[in-house]
């Protein structure tokens, strides 16, 4: 079994107690290199897909989840909550 970062115990307990409201939150905990080498992406590829969380698939999020310890329903709603705040932060330009 592959041994995993201990830090990942600190989000779950983090999530638990309210402090982890969106996907973004994670990484006030941990590294974004820690959970990209995890998922066996290069760095610049998985802060790309942090721009853009859409992008992540159904399965890179489970997995993500399950290093976390969340279910795929809490790891879901933190990748949501994430979509959603990010959609209001899109400039959209006029159309004449």
């Amino acid at each position: 079994m592959i041994k995993r970062d201990e830090r990942y115990t600190i989000v779950r307990t983090m999530f638990d107690a309210g402090h982890v409201a969106s996907f973004s939150d994670i990484f006030k905990y941990i590294p974004k290199t820690v959970v990209a080498n995890d998922l066996g992406k290069k760095v610049d590829r998985f802060n790309k897909l942090m721009e853009k969380v859409e992008r992540f698939t159904l399965e890179e999020i489970y997995m993500i989840g399950n290093f976390l310890g969340l279910t795929e329903e809490q790891i879901y709603e933190l990748v949501r909550a994430e979509y959603v705040s990010s959609k209001g932060r899109i400039k959209r330009t006029k159309r004449s």
